[in-house]
């Protein structure tokens, strides 16, 4: 952790966002209208997944990491809502809440170090190559972790546990270990 403590809107979900992953959104709720309002394409808000409680109504308890999240498109829909494509950006922990009258929920948060360099491992560098053969040049094991987290059909819970995992190297690994345990079972 760098220390650095920072405001973010929050954004309750029943998924979990890696950094540099897609994330499609519709956007119905008055509270989230407003928090796209305020970041705009400019400003983070931050994706946290859902511990106990619901994506719509009363706020919802979450966990303590998520990911900040930017907006790369925004599309007003014919029913008033908006079709959102926002993408990861860094982590972070959630140290503390507030509840506003409208339901948003603003949390402070430290901002989680950034991925050491860790060189991607000989016995997974085809997979990396993969990704490079459709332009995705992967070049560290921490985002190589990343993408297929983000590609496999993991369960809720090992997505958390990936995105709460510090080391990229042991990130990898457990990544690693789910495709040796499930061969054929790695197509979303």
């Amino acid at each position: 952790m760098n220390g650095m403590i920072y405001q973010l809107p929050l954004f309750p979900l029943n998924t979990v966002l890696f950094p540099q992953s897609e994330l499609s959104l519709r956007i119905f709720e008055l509270r989230y209208r407003r928090l796209l309002d305020e970041c705009g394409k400019k400003q983070p808000f931050g994706v946290v997944r859902i511990r106990y409680g619901h994506e719509v109504g009363e706020p919802a308890f979450t966990y303590d990491i998520g990911t900040s999240a930017y907006v790369v498109q925004q599309v007003a829909l014919a029913d008033g809502s908006l079709a959102v494509m926002a993408v990861g950006g860094r982590r972070f922990r959630v140290t503390g809440v507030t509840v506003e009258p409208d339901g948003l929920t603003r949390a402070t948060i430290e901002w989680l170090s950034a991925d050491p360099f860790v060189a991607i491992p000989n016995a997974l560098q085809a997979i990396a190559d993969t990704f490079a053969e459709c332009g995705d040049i992967l070049t560290d094991a921490g985002t190589l972790a990343w993408r297929l987290a983000d590609a496999l059909p993991l369960s809720l819970t090992e997505q958390q546990e990936l995105l709460e995992e510090n080391n990229p190297q042991l990130r990898l690994q457990r990544v690693n270990e789910w495709l040796l345990k499930h061969p054929f079972d790695f197509i979303k």
